[in-house]
């Protein structure tokens, strides 16, 4: 399978946000032209470039993207930059996940906001509860039951959110309040960490079972437990 090359600002080819096709891109600004004298002169009256505003147009398939020149975001389309697969996800969770995606260049509060809300309610399907997400995090690296490198992160994360100095973001783990640089992107990350942990490797291995099962069955032997 081709990597998929996530589209960024001024970047000269990615996989369109429109068609899905690698492509090279043109950039440019668009031109402002003042309407009341068009309408009545009947000619386009320039008034210069709109600086605000960038436009990308897929050679592709000739669709256009508009960014925000000066956070180096896209504003439209509005589109998911991660890859994560979510069939094995259950779908509360998949849904947070995916509002949080959406919303992270908006506002990185709300997106935030919205993935811990997911990485609570993971940890708490996971048996990890207790009074507040600071807690319950503990928990979980206290099991032992979680790679290093999951247990470091979320570590990491409770210190990046700097729940000492925010005690709501510890007990209400919706709360839309300030976050680090990176946090939001770092929350991200981690939710996909226990998504496949959790979720993708078990169904995996189920399936895995499931079809050796079946040869066995098929070969009149007897099938694994």
């Amino acid at each position: 399978m081709a990597e998929h090359i996530i589209h960024e600002f001024d970047k000269k080819a990615f996989n369109c946000p429109r068609c899905g096709a690698f492509a090279n891109q043109e950039w440019y600004l668009a031109n402002a032209i003042d309407k009341v004298r068009a309408e009545y002169h009947g000619q386009s009256i320039g008034k210069g470039p709109i600086e605000e505003f960038a436009f990308s147009n897929c050679v592709h398939c000739n669709h256009l993207s508009i960014w925000n020149r000066e956070k180096a975001t896209m504003i439209y389309p509005k589109s998911n930059n991660r890859t994560f697969d979510l069939t094995e996800i259950p779908k509360d969770l998949a849904d947070d996940y995916q509002e949080a995606c959406l919303v992270i260049s908006d506002s990185p509060k709300a997106s935030a906001a919205l993935s811990r809300r997911c990485l609570q309610s993971i940890l708490r399907e996971q048996g990890f509860s207790d009074k507040s997400l600071y807690k319950e995090i503990q928990l979980a690296i206290d099991s032992g039951k979680l790679p290093s490198h999951i247990s470091e992160s979320l570590d990491a994360i409770r210190n990046i959110g700097n729940f000492a100095a925010h005690p709501m973001k510890d007990t209400n783990s919706g709360e839309v309040l300030p976050v680090e640089p990176g946090e939001a992107e770092w929350n991200l990350e981690i939710l996909e960490f226990l998504f496949d942990f959790f979720y993708v490797q078990p169904a995996r291995t189920r399936k895995r079972k499931e079809a050796l099962n079946e040869k066995l069955k098929n070969a009149g032997k007897p099938e694994m437990k």
